[in-house]
């Protein structure tokens, strides 16, 4: 991994328990940082680079709270040194007390700032203002050093104004940051400010953004072909099976469905766990067994998600004429439009009909598959082959994509601060399918179609078309 000599370092700090790690695990995308609600548990300064492809573009330091500020201060008062002195002040303070037992916390803190980093100096915008902070401000002011003061957002505000009064002469910059829901265009817009207040790092901070910009476009588009790959697999999924002459009980057929069912879990299950990876959550983990996760309490055959994902019985039967009228359409060209156009009509009534009755039909089941070379084969025991799937429910694939499409959303948006599992109700979500304009609808529809009409064909370039349009749906969420 390289970094150039003028990487852009930002030390985080401020006092104890105040959100100074949320804040690094935010900026640095990373969700293996400490977090803890109990004070004390940053103890030394640990440097994290923000790398792209080895090349490190900014590097952050998260520091341990200020241990006794006003002291601090106090000592280097003594000499009452001119504003030109105060940075070398600073520094003989740090030289003085290093590797003794006091001022330990300060000296730590310090030594990056000295070293040449810029300040991310956070507070809690929850509590009220107290004048004692003000010794920390000075220290930090005194250091000469590029600043930015976070106020970490309170639930009321109500004590934002006081904070932003007090901080605004000594920082260049105030702003509020919540660390757990911080979005990719606020972290990028803090970016862009330091590039204003210190020359010498508008160049790689400028990189710094567009890098970042073209890593979060990636990510999309990357997501957008996992879920069309999920959307196809899970709509032409099959399993065979052999059994004797006599076939499969009732009890064995309860297992493979299940088994079916299960595959179908696992498919969502690993595109997930794809998606969390493009975005660096590392620490969202299966919980329990088959599909409950983290995120979504709800399994993907919940009777409630059903209900409230996918499209309604009247879009389905919108969707799919569609599809079907594309069929006939097809039958009219081969015969040079002799046929007066009665199969694309026909086509469109019988796809329509289909979807209205498969609405209430069995989505899969067990059959019996035999080739006529199996049939006249004769052998001492005889076996028999069965297939179980596709699954053939008409709203199943809508509601993968409704399914994969939330859960791509709340992974996106997740701040990496938010280290521990949150669950989301599926049900409580609009469904993003429902949403969609008609015409994106009927194309989804015809791709689907076209994938179900030949599940053993080769459908990479129907996977790339469905994740151009897949890619097109979120990119138009992203921007809203």
């Amino acid at each position: 991994m390289t970094a150039p000599e003028s990487v852009p370092v930002f030390a985080v700090v401020g006092r104890v328990n105040r959100g100074k790690s949320s804040i690094i695990a935010t900026l640095a995308e990373d969700d293996s940082i400490a977090i803890s609600p109990l004070p004390g548990t940053t103890r030394r300064a640990t440097t994290y680079d923000v790398a792209l492809d080895g090349e490190v573009l900014f590097r952050l330091v998260d520091t341990p709270g200020f241990e006794d500020a006003a002291r601090a201060l106090a000592w280097m008062q003594r000499s009452q040194p001119s504003a030109e002195r105060r940075p070398a002040r600073v520094a003989e303070l740090v030289q003085t007390f290093a590797g003794s037992d006091e001022l330990v916390e300060e000296c730590e803190l310090l030594a990056p700032v000295l070293q040449g980093a810029a300040i991310l100096y956070v507070v809690d915008g929850s509590t009220p203002f107290r004048e004692n902070i003000m010794a920390e401000v000075e220290i930090l002011r005194w250091t000469g050093r590029p600043r930015m003061a976070l106020i970490n957002r309170s639930a009321s505000g109500e004590h934002l104004g006081d904070w932003h009064a007090a901080l605004a002469p000594a920082f260049s910059t105030v702003r509020n940051f919540d660390a757990h829901a911080a979005s990719f265009r606020e972290r990028l817009q803090l970016l862009a400010l330091f590039r204003e207040l210190c020359e010498p790092w508008r160049g790689p901070l400028g990189r710094a953004v567009e890098r970042l910009t073209q890593e979060q476009s990636r990510r999309l588009g990357e997501s957008a072909l996992a879920i069309a790959n999920l959307v196809v697999d899970a709509v032409t999924h099959t399993i065979e099976l052999q059994a004797g002459e006599s076939g499969l009980d009732a009890a064995e057929q309860k297992h493979v469905e299940q088994r079916f069912l299960d595959d179908l879990r696992e498919l969502e299950q690993r595109s997930r766990r794809y998606v969390e990876r493009l975005y660096r959550h590392q620490r969202l983990t299966t919980e329990s067994a088959s599909l409950e996760r983290p995120v979504f309490a709800r399994d993907l055959f919940s009777e409630r998600v059903w209900h409230s994902l996918g499209l309604s019985a009247r879009q389905l039967v919108a969707v799919y004429s569609v599809a079907g009228a594309t069929a006939g359409g097809t039958v009219d060209a081969l015969v040079g439009g002799a046929s007066f156009f009665t199969g694309t009509l026909l086509g469109a009534a019988v796809g329509g009909a289909t979807a209205l009755w498969q609405l209430g039909a069995r989505a899969f089941g067990v059959t019996a598959v035999e080739t006529l070379s199996e049939r006249l084969r004769k052998t001492a025991a005889p076996q028999r082959r069965y297939r179980i799937g596709p699954h053939q429910h008409p709203n199943f694939p809508f509601v993968v994509l409704d399914r994969a499409l939330l859960h791509h959303q709340a992974i996106r948006y997740r701040a990496h601060a938010r280290n521990t599992s949150a669950a989301l109700e599926l049900d409580a979500a609009p469904s993003p399918a429902r949403e969609l304009p008609l015409g994106v609808r009927q194309r989804l529809g015809k791709l689907l179609a076209r994938a179900r009409k030949s599940p053993n064909a080769d459908t990479s370039d129907l996977r790339r078309e469905l994740a151009g349009l897949i890619e097109s749906i979120l990119r138009e969420r992203d921007e809203r």
